[in-house]
């Protein structure tokens, strides 16, 4: 069973070595998947469009220096029996990276966690994170620039519900973790982070007999949760690679991956209910701003992109009929 089978790696062609292109070949290659390599022609800004008069040539020309760009990358990639092929983008990048998966019935985007000129605070970009927030497939985002050899993948479950749609997402993360794992000879590490339910309040408020009580039989509910979601797997919560960490998630999961030495993260990103426009969960956002490596993050099936598909246009095509 092929865990992805096509694939979108979007390329910043402004930069001097693409060595994202190499991990993407070999993942699409490993899957069998198809792949393509797009760029993202931006629109200019108004006032460039004002003072610029031949602006629209501009762009149509800095459309076809990445076009041809991109057709290089992928000639250094033929011969590996990978169907490969490349694409020009239109507009804003993350929405147009979308709109493609869209219209492309894509199961996974692999791009850089951020770009040399992004403006974004912290170890992802702006686009990286739109991506992650409004993307409906899969969205690898690899730490650097460098094409990455992961040591050591995680893969964050959470049974604390009995949702089925949980339980699916559950199963994609260990299927996602466990393959790539595999691919790179990786060790692999299964965590789940647990807490009380107003632990804060109840210390120090109950007796400290009664809390620990409380506390203790939490523990070994999240335990049989747990333990039911391994058992299948041929896991039990005491293997040595299976970690049941006790804290809030967004502390307890980068402390582990840190002291760890964690490569790539997997991980969902929304909750359960998956409605269209829905931002990225207060916990996964948590989780992101403290972690420095790769991530890959997944959705629910049931998850709608607020970015609606959209018929592509070839800008470069319509001002070459408009001259």
């Amino acid at each position: 069973m092929t865990t992805f089978n096509s694939i979108i790696a979007a390329i910043d062609t402004r930069l001097d070595a693409h060595p994202i292109v190499e991990e993407a070949a070999r993942i699409a290659k490993f899957n069998e998947a198809s792949l393509k390599l797009v760029d993202v022609v931006p629109e200019f800004p108004w006032i460039a469009r004002l003072m610029v008069r031949e602006h629209a040539n501009l762009r149509e020309m800095m459309g076809r220096e990445m076009q041809a760009q991109l057709d290089a990358l992928a000639k250094s990639i033929e011969g590996r029996g990978i169907d490969v092929e490349t694409k020009v983008l239109w507009g804003k990048t993350s929405v147009e990276i979308i709109r493609e998966v869209l219209r492309g019935r894509h199961d996974a985007v692999l791009a850089v966690a951020k770009g040399t000129n992004s403006r974004q605070k912290g170890f992802f970009g702006t686009t990286a994170r739109r991506l992650l927030r409004d993307c409906p497939c899969a969205v690898w985002l690899v730490a650097d620039a460098d094409s990455p050899d992961y040591n050591h993948v995680m893969a964050c479950i959470d049974t604390s519900t009995d949702h089925e749609v949980d339980a699916q997402l559950n199963a994609r993360i260990y299927e996602l973790a466990s393959k790539v794992s595999r691919q790179h000879q990786a060790r692999s590490s299964i965590v789940q982070a647990w807490r009380m339910d107003a632990e804060s309040i109840l210390k120090g408020r109950v007796p400290e007999k009664d809390f620990k009580e409380m506390l203790e039989q939490r523990r070994e509910y999240v335990d049989q949760l747990f333990n039911d979601f391994l058992s299948p797997l041929d896991h039990t919560s005491s293997d040595d690679d299976v970690h049941l960490l006790k804290g809030e998630p967004d502390e307890v999961i980068p402390r582990f991956a840190k002291e760890n030495d964690v490569d790539l993260i997997v991980m969902g990103t929304v909750a359960r209910s998956g409605l269209s426009g829905m931002v990225i969960g207060n916990t996964a956002e948590r989780i992101l701003n403290e972690v420095n490596c790769s991530v890959l993050a997944v959705k629910p099936d049931t998850f709608v992109s607020p970015i609606k598909e959209a018929k592509y246009i070839d800008f470069a095509r319509q001002v070459e009929h408009a001259t």
